[in-house]
């Protein structure tokens, strides 16, 4: 266990470090900031222990994957915390093979179970990729620049003996060339991921007569693509920066339609029946969104 925390080699050589630091770096940070710190910011407090908690619409998320036991709440908690200080561990460089295998374990739910259409090998959308570049931290480890080789070496100083040193730099002797191609792919990976865009993704159920909102004051323009999978008419409705409200799209069972919203303008996703609703959405564009319920007819 305490080698699988811990362990931890140089590369070939400090520019191929250097190179991997930049590397944990954007994905350790990226992750924390962009997917887990966005499900934690401005949520209501856990009763029993008032820490911040998921969103209902990523607890939903969960509980269609088959999730529920103890509960999706408990599950969905879990994969929030593990995005965030699990990016911020694997950015830092400690505990990075734990960090990298459990961020691996959750994108491959999202990338081969959650998604429609997987294609392993040759897909090409951000949540595979990222399952990969995963794969290929946990299998490299932290490198040189990283408090788990500080770590390891101050444990090897106090124990080791002259012979058990030389051993050792003749085994990270053997193991830097396949190290060295795996940083290498884990650099080509963090390039694809930033050319693949970022798009969101969500499987979204709207109680009877509730509002979903999506955006709002948010920089950027976004586009809605959505399929109404449920049993019930939706209404989607575009909410402008100034006020007022504009009708964009009725979609009945089976319907779809893909929709423009303007910066600092809200989508607002309406069910105005008496049963749950059920939309898949993909969202591109400015994806930094707030996402919540509001009061049916608010203005």
């Amino acid at each position: 266990m305490k080698k699988l925390l811990f362990s931890a080699s140089p590369l070939q050589n400090r520019a191929i470090d250097a190179a991997w630091l930049l590397f944990r770096l954007h994905l350790g940070l990226s992750i924390a900031d962009g997917a887990g710190l966005p499900k934690l910011t401005n949520l209501a407090a856990v009763a029993s222990a008032q820490m911040p908690g998921p969103p209902d619409w990523f607890v939903q998320q969960v509980a269609g994957l088959g999730f529920t036991f103890p509960s999706p709440y408990f599950w969905a908690g879990a994969a929030v915390w593990g995005e965030f200080v699990g990016g911020l561990l694997l950015a830092l460089g400690l505990f990075t093979r734990w960090s990298g295998l459990q961020l691996a374990f959750q994108f491959f739910v999202v990338a081969f179970l959650w998604y429609e259409d997987p294609s392993p090998i040759t897909g090409m959308y951000y949540q595979q990729l990222l399952f990969w570049a995963f794969v290929v931290v946990t299998a490299v480890g932290p490198g040189r620049y990283s408090i788990d080789y500080w770590l390891t070496r101050r444990s090897k100083a106090a124990t080791a003996t002259e012979n058990d040193l030389v051993d050792t730099q003749a085994g990270v002797s053997k193991a830097r060339r396949p190290a060295t191609v795996a940083a290498a792919l884990g650099l080509l990976l963090v390039t694809t991921v930033s050319l693949a865009g970022d798009n969101l993704k969500s499987n979204l159920v709207i109680e009877p007569r509730k509002q979903f909102v999506l955006g709002g004051e948010q920089r950027g323009a976004f586009k809605v693509a959505a399929h109404n999978i449920g049993r019930v008419p939706v209404e989607i409705k575009e909410r402008p920066r100034g006020g007022g409200i504009f009708g964009k799209a009725t979609l009945a069972p089976g319907q779809r339609a893909t929709l423009r919203f303007l910066a600092g303008s809200a989508a607002l996703v309406l069910n105005p029946s008496d049963q749950q609703a059920n939309l898949k959405l993909t969202v591109s564009g400015d994806t930094q969104l707030s996402m919540g319920y509001e009061p049916e007819g608010r203005r």
